[in-house]
């Protein structure tokens, strides 16, 4: 849960411009997009369930002039139906281990949704 109201503005923000904006959406699936702050957020696989063929990611919201907000948005595509699923958003220091509740529940959402492990 988000307890910053102005970050969660920001995330609220940001995902409303990517439902409208073709290039937001286009950038969701290039990992390491926006890492050189070209971009307001910053995209990345997360690698541990990405090598065993889960289709998760991690968007990090930029802040101006430097840094990042203070959670991150987990998400997953489901290339069948072209859809981008937010399974949590989560603050910046969790640890993304496999064991951890909240990677549970990801991974929960991520096989209710029925989004295919490749």
């Amino acid at each position: 849960m988000v307890t910053n109201k102005g970050a969660a503005g920001k995330i609220a923000a940001l995902l409303q411009q990517a439902k409208h904006d073709p290039k937001v959406i286009a950038s969701l699936l290039d990992h390491g997009f926006g890492a050189d702050h070209s971009a307001a957020y910053h995209v990345s696989k997360w690698v541990e369930f990405w090598k065993v063929g889960y289709n998760i990611w991690r968007l990090k919201v930029w802040e101006v002039p430097h840094g990042s907000l203070p959670y991150r948005i987990v998400y997953a595509y489901e290339p069948r139906s072209l859809r981008y699923h937010v399974l949590a958003v989560v603050h910046r220091n969790f640890n993304y281990k496999s064991d951890h509740e909240i990677t549970k529940r990801i991974l929960k959402a991520y096989a209710d949704l029925g989004i295919a492990i490749h």
